[in-house]
């Protein structure tokens, strides 16, 4: 489906309206997976030897079915040019809920997949790990492995949620809830299984998923959704050797975030938005490495919605994320949206 709607600008950190643009966006929206009768939601896409992977969890509804079971499970889809998808691998463990898969590229080049595996009694949660598996072909997964980190760390419950590979290195930030004391820690690993701390951050009012980036100068950025005090998410950035960080509230909330720094100091951070009274969104938002924030774009989207994954394609952004704005049940859409619009204006 085709788009064509005003830019809305973010109101700003001062609350100030901007003045709209002049300037259309055009762009696209398809639903790639999902009819409504099943739950599809949080996506992770990825170009790999030449194909497009989409992976989500797949259920009867946000974490139980109908008899009261966590019934998660890892569909993971795949087309050449991201207009025919099909599947091509569906993991499972039964009696567990499998969920937040994330898609990344190991450096001798195999497929890498990490998600947390949750078991529930009576509705209650009562373990949590994370655990990675790899492939060659797209389509035949290896055993999940449970990820290791050292120094061995007693803190029950971490979840590995997401990991972004860097000249060789994969990084990530750890998380377990701990009312509004969460842990957060940035770990680091070679193979994708054993990962080493390297830093426990201080960050109030339940920190949790967060999302590493790279800058061209090597600058790690850090998205860290929060959902206690004022919800609004942190940016945690550090040049190398990564010791000395600063730590920078956004102003808003951004569920389930996922960024990317574009080459042109341009960073795109898209989300879960809440700024809308009574309206969940998903949102696309442009900042400069400053502090300037715009939202650019909010996407066709609303009710149990977001967790978007972002893929630069030549000289457009393409979008995974999930919403039922269109199905009773969340679906899988991919937007393409040219990179020209993504600007920052104060």
């Amino acid at each position: 489906m085709k788009y064509k709607l005003p830019f809305i600008l973010l109101l700003s950190l001062l609350s100030v309206i901007a003045p709209a643009l002049a300037e259309d966006i055009s762009y696209s929206v398809d639903r790639i997976w999902g009819d409504g009768s099943r739950h599809c939601a949080f996506t992770s896409l990825i170009k790999w030897k030449g194909n497009y992977y989409c992976a989500f969890r797949e259920g009867f509804n946000h974490v139980f079915n109908e008899k009261g079971e966590a019934d998660g499970i890892i569909r993971i889809i795949t087309s050449p040019d991201g207009n025919k998808w099909e599947s091509c691998a569906v993991l499972t463990d039964k009696g567990y809920d499998l969920r937040d898969p994330k898609l990344s590229e190991t450096p001798d080049g195999r497929l890498m997949l990490n998600f947390g595996r949750l078991l529930y009694r009576n509705q209650q949660l009562v373990s949590l790990e994370t655990q990675v598996c790899f492939s060659k072909n797209g389509k035949d997964f290896s055993k999940p492995h449970t990820i290791v980190i050292t120094p061995k760390d007693s803190v029950s419950g971490l979840w590995l949620w997401r990991v972004t590979w860097h000249e060789g290195t994969g990084y990530g930030v750890n998380y377990a809830e701990r009312g509004g004391n969460n842990v957060l820690q940035l770990v680091c690993t070679e193979d994708g299984i054993n990962y080493h701390k390297l830093k426990t951050f201080d960050v109030k009012d339940s920190p949790n998923e967060a999302t590493v980036r790279f800058t061209a100068d090597n600058r790690m950025l850090i998205f860290v959704r929060r959902d206690g005090g004022s919800r609004s998410t942190i940016l945690l950035s550090s040049l190398p050797p990564y010791t000395d960080w600063q730590q920078r509230d956004l102003g808003f909330h951004c569920g389930g975030p996922d960024a990317l720094a574009l080459p042109d100091g341009r960073i795109l951070l898209s989300g879960r938005s809440e700024h809308i009274p009574r309206r969940a969104t998903n949102a696309i938002y442009t900042l400069s490495i400053d502090g300037r924030v715009t939202e650019s774009m909010v996407l066709p989207s609303s009710g149990d919605c977001s967790y978007p994954s972002l893929l630069v394609v030549g000289d457009t952004l393409w979008v995974t994320y999930y919403s039922t704005h269109a199905t009773n049940k969340p679906s899988i859409y991919l937007a393409r949206i040219p990179l020209k619009y993504f600007k920052v204006y104060y």
